[in-house]
């Protein structure tokens, strides 16, 4: 990172926009709290079992567990819906309905009927959600400076990661306790995801009116809609055509583990609620909020492929962790499997966030964001399912045998770590010829 980049004085960013969206969304993390799909997974493995066929149960457990990923399938064409409209009134409303969501996941029946609604409920909500995370990205690139956009939205996700993180470990704590402690909870972190969605209404878009122009002039240029612009950028974009299709493969192993976690936690180990919890959702956020200012630096001062070729690697680690804590039966190591997902999940979620913009022209920013999620949002649906059937054929073979299931993950994650080494050195040799 330049010294420029330490030093140089950003009074209107850093001491009125920032404060404003931390404090515009702070009740919002308590939603997302609740709305973890860990959590959401341990309720739906702990409090359904028992009422319908187990590989369903185990099925939705996928579905929850992946619906934060599987969501952004609907990021383009609510990109769409938005362009050249107010994006804030839109992120607005788009969490007041991920809030109205939460709300009645609580109000379920624990029968069959209800393993169907709490998972089409999980997946309304996230499928909001994930129109708030499009939109916003437009919304920070636009407010904040690319030298120091990762060190600001990093302390942004720090905030957010230590609500997130506090509100499903004290659900899982009570939930240890009283089994349906959730029922109670839900509604009230939903109410407060109702009072930020109002709140949001007051945050301003530096040059608002000009980009809301530009978007309107390019929609009225194009042809086709953003689907067709979309496989125009693939097709002519060839660095962000391998970036995600790299993405792909290496993104694919990483949302799977969570939904193969909360089912061998269960079934193979016979680990609490509150132990999954811990494992699923809250020691890793902990841990993101730790590490997320180290790669916030690391992402200001690189291009993103170079920062993923060397981010990718904690993952292998942590699903490294993961695959010998069940091999092996060491259940210490799903600890600290935990821990490394957590530093992983911190470079993740900022070259998540924000690595579309060293490809994109700002007028372009949130279409190829768009590309990104619905991307993510394919593989979201995908792997969790994927990984889950793998490991009821491995059951059917032998009882225990699912316990190797995460070497499928772990080899998925490995390939796109070396894949991303790859892609780093030949744009280098690119630029250098």
């Amino acid at each position: 990172m330049s010294p420029t980049a330490k030093t140089a004085p950003l009074p209107f960013v850093a001491r009125t926009l920032m404060p404003r969206e931390v404090s515009a969304n702070a009740a919002m993390a308590v939603a997302l709290g609740a709305l973890e799909g860990g959590l959401v997974g341990v309720i739906v493995k702990t409090q359904f079992d028992g009422v319908a066929d187990p590989v369903w149960v185990n099925l939705a457990v996928a579905l929850v567990a992946g619906a934060p990923a599987f969501a952004n399938i609907a990021s383009l064409w609510i990109s769409g819906l938005a362009e050249g409209g107010d994006r804030t009134a839109w992120v607005a409303a788009l969490k007041g309905l991920t809030a109205l969501f939460l709300i009645v996941i609580a109000l379920v029946p624990v029968s069959a009927v209800g393993l169907v609604l709490v998972t089409a409920a999980m997946l309304a909500s996230r499928l909001c959600w994930a129109g708030v995370i499009t939109l916003r990205a437009a919304i920070w690139r636009a407010n904040f400076p690319r030298h120091v956009r990762g060190q600001i939205t990093g302390r942004i996700t720090v905030i957010y990661s230590l609500i997130i993180a506090l509100t499903a470990g004290l659900i899982g704590a009570l939930m240890a306790w009283w089994p349906d402690a959730w029922r109670v909870l839900f509604p009230l972190a939903g109410v407060l995801g109702l009072v930020a969605a109002r709140r949001y209404r007051q945050v301003r878009i530096r040059h608002g009116g000009q980009l809301r122009r530009q978007e309107l002039s390019q929609r009225a240029d194009r042809r086709g809609g953003q689907f067709r612009a979309s496989l125009q950028i693939l097709a002519s974009d060839r660095w962000y055509r391998r970036y995600m299709l790299t993405m792909f493969a290496f993104g694919s192993g990483n949302l799977m583990v969570i939904a193969l976690l909360v089912i061998l936690l269960t079934d193979q180990f016979g680990f609490g609620r509150f132990s999954q919890v811990m494992i699923t959702t809250t020691l890793p956020l902990l841990t993101l909020a730790v590490f997320t200012p180290i790669w916030a630096r690391r992402l200001d001062a690189v291009h993103i492929l170079d920062y993923r070729a060397r981010q990718a690697w904690t993952f292998v680690l942590a699903l490294g962790l993961f695959t010998l804590a069940a091999v092996a039966a060491q259940t210490w190591l799903f600890w600290v499997g935990s821990l490394a997902l957590g530093a992983a999940f911190a470079g993740g979620k900022l070259g998540w966030n924000l690595g579309h913009n060293d490809f994109a022209s700002d007028d372009q920013s949130t279409l190829y964001m768009g590309i990104h999620v619905t991307l993510t949002g394919i593989r979201g649906l995908l792997a969790p399912l994927a990984g889950v059937l793998v490991y009821q054929w491995l059951e059917s073979w032998q009882a225990g045998l699912g316990r190797w299931v995460l070497l499928f993950p772990f080899a998925l994650t490995l390939g796109g770590a070396i894949t991303f080494v790859v892609l780093a050195r030949l744009r280098r040799r690119e630029q250098n010829n």
